[in-house]
């Protein structure tokens, strides 16, 4: 049965990649991105888990079940969202976009500035608490000023949007280097690649995305080492990273399993037999815990505002660093009904593309900003899009009605077609 459900995952993954190498257009789709973070992440965790007699198969059984229905309410709701929202139909005026976005990044990288001469241990590859979650927090808008910059430097190249990007990306390299964060490298690379193809029409290679594939697969299994390295010495030492065997890692992984799948059917376990859902409980936290500063309200204050959740099974410890993948919370949060999140989400984000295809710069912007934070939904937790889309509509939303206008000859650029070159 195992086996049959694990060849019914890789051909699931293969039908989301087949997509974007039949029609390269949909390289930036999200059931394409999914069916990437599928092959180079959890793919590879499955053969050692498959053969190893200490987990139960009823248990595997579950957990690998429940993620195939994710993945396929997933597509369902990719496929039924293709209809703009009207939300989104304005205008902006360039040169306040201009403005905005420069702001938004001097701000931004002062709180990247000071997360860089924080200690290694404090933020590279742990989880992340006190003041270096403040610092993430502002940080972000810094990306926001990134993929304003983008998109108008894609749209109309120009000097100004030229300086924005350069003095982003470096704040935005440094830390990709030093943490070693796939997040950002992803992200990074979305929003050079979405811009283009919002406004140029431009479309990957196939071959690239292929290498990009089989590196993402080979090298994915080396970042814990990598993170080591850079913790160790409050950055990275090219000796010593040269020193990582990617290979005999990645042949580790799958002969032992990966630490991430174990989680999740240790949890789909638990949760299966206790039934103690938090129905959601979980999300709300997060945004408690992200969104209201103790340093205003007081931490009683903050905590009075967080639901009590039900306790992890006794003699659950995960490794430091490892996930739980978003379909173990979404089943802890409601059962089978858990995988109903993966429609609306896909359904959401395809509402977004659709209106970004139509070319109007604020669904552009969300899309590029929503589509890394959406496929760690499979890896990470569901709840990660929503804590973006929250950010995005404290912080960014303002700054799109400051630079909104009625004039048709503002952005948004001309619409990308529905037959856009491949």
């Amino acid at each position: 049965m195992n086996s049959a459900l694990t060849a019914l995952l890789v051909l699931l993954t293969a039908a989301f990649l087949a997509q974007g190498f039949y029609r390269p257009r949909r390289f930036y789709e999200f059931p394409f991105q999914a069916g990437a973070m599928l092959f180079t992440f959890l793919l590879p965790q499955l053969p050692g888990i498959l053969g190893d007699p200490s987990v139960p198969e009823a248990d595997f059984t579950r957990a690998l079940g429940f993620a195939i229905v994710c993945l396929l309410l997933l597509q369902i709701g990719w496929t039924r969202g293709q209809k703009p929202l009207g939300i989104f139909r304005q205008a902006f005026d360039e040169r306040r976009l201009l403005q905005a976005a420069g702001i938004l990044s001097l701000v931004g990288a002062s709180f990247y500035y000071r997360l860089s001469h924080l200690p290694g241990e404090l933020v590279v590859g742990v989880q992340v608490t006190g003041l270096p979650v403040v610092y993430l927090f502002f940080a972000r808008l810094m990306t926001y000023g990134l993929v304003i910059a983008f998109l108008c430097f894609a749209r109309r190249p120009s000097w100004p949007a030229a300086i924005v990007i350069a003095f982003d990306l470096f704040f935005y390299l440094e830390r990709i280097v030093i943490t070693g964060k796939r997040a950002e490298a992803t992200e990074l690379t979305m929003i050079v690649l979405l811009s283009l193809w919002f406004h140029r029409g431009w479309v990957v290679p196939r071959w690239v995305v292929t290498l990009g594939l089989v590196a993402g697969l080979i090298a994915t299994s080396s970042m814990g080492d990598y993170r080591q390295v850079t913790r160790a010495n409050d950055g990275p030492v090219a000796s010593e990273i040269m020193a990582i065997d990617i290979f005999d890692n990645f042949n580790t992984l799958l002969r032992d399993g990966g630490e991430e799948m174990r989680n999740a059917i240790k949890r789909l376990s638990d949760k299966s037999r206790d039934l103690e859902l938090d129905f959601g409980s979980l999300h709300w936290n997060a945004l408690v815990f992200n969104f209201v500063p103790a340093q205003l309200v007081g931490q009683d204050v903050k905590n009075s505002l967080m639901i009590n959740l039900p306790p992890p099974a006794r003699g659950y410890e995960p490794l430091t660093g490892t996930t739980e993948m978003g379909f173990s919370d979404a089943f802890q949060s409601f059962w089978y009904f858990g995988a109903l999140e993966f429609f609306l989400i896909a359904w959401l984000l395809a509402r977004i593309f659709a209106s970004a295809r139509e070319g109007w710069a604020s669904a552009q912007i969300f899309y590029i900003l929503s589509i890394v934070p959406a496929t760690h939904a499979i890896s990470h937790v569901t709840n990660w899009v929503l804590q973006v889309w929250v950010h995005m509509t404290v912080f960014l939303v303002p700054v799109l009605l400051y630079a909104a206008v009625k004039r048709p000859e503002a952005l948004p650029s001309e619409p990308v077609p529905a037959a856009a070159p491949s």
